[in-house]
């Protein structure tokens, strides 16, 4: 994560829990951020302040990022989703993914574009993720592989049975099967499901340490994600499965 990652995902977490004072310091005076609920923007920090102060007042809007990513200096993208409910009895309002892009200056915010209701199949950060996690395993990169992974994220142990949980039980799984075996993989296509979890459809060969081809052919893989991190993994090895 670069450090503009890395502080808007603080960011994300001074807005949920409505720590304002936090939220403004990362803005730069000339902000200008989107009012959702006039449909019109907002300039300056007195302006942005006194949404989130009154506007927002009933309501509890919470962001949880599924995934960030840079595609330019100066430039955070995020697919969050979000949750609005009611600030009085906690009934839940609405949910939706909802794509983010904060422009950034010295490190502050200038501005931030808002799309609501974000239903595209694909998302850019989703895909550069993917193909970092795979580039990795064919190369057997173990250190960007973890770099993946929460420290926290379960996984489905597909060699041995069981649940693997935790960075260290994650760094040996990985160890042994770069030890033991050699592992191919192709993204072949991949969306996302309405749940938010990522279906990937995969191309493997897997060959024993002296070469012997072990396993080729189509894989499906599922994945949650959390602030850019895998959470949870699970993988069908038992043919084709359409996404």
């Amino acid at each position: 994560m670069t450090p503009d990652e890395d502080r808007i995902a603080h960011l994300y977490d001074a807005f949920n829990t409505r720590a304002f004072d936090r939220l403004l310091a990362g803005m730069a005076p000339d902000i200008s951020w989107p009012d959702e609920v006039e449909d019109r923007r907002l300039e300056g920090l007195a302006a942005v302040r006194d949404y989130f102060e009154t506007a927002t007042a009933p309501l509890r809007v919470r962001h949880q990022p599924l995934v960030l990513f840079s595609p330019a200096p100066g430039w955070v993208e995020a697919l969050t989703r979000q949750t609005v409910s009611s600030a009085a009895d906690g009934s839940l309002w609405s949910s939706m993914r909802v794509r983010h892009r904060f422009t950034l200056r010295d490190g502050l915010i200038t501005r931030l574009d808002s799309e609501q209701n974000y239903s595209a199949p694909t998302y850019e950060g989703v895909e550069r993720l993917l193909r970092r996690l795979y580039e990795a395993i064919n190369g057997q990169d173990i250190q960007t592989v973890l770099s993946c992974y929460a420290p926290n994220a379960r996984c489905q142990d597909k060699l041995e049975g069981g649940l693997i949980a935790g960075a260290p039980a994650i760094r040996a799984h990985f160890e042994h099967l770069f030890a033991t075996l050699r592992v191919t993989l192709a993204l072949r296509d991949y969306r996302l499901e309405p749940d938010d979890r990522v279906r990937c459809r995969l191309q493997v060969e897997t060959r024993s340490a002296n070469g012997r081809l072990w396993q080729e052919g189509p894989i499906t893989a599922w994945y949650r994600l959390e602030g850019g991190l895998i959470v949870e993994q699970d993988v069908d090895d038992s043919g084709d499965s359409e996404p």
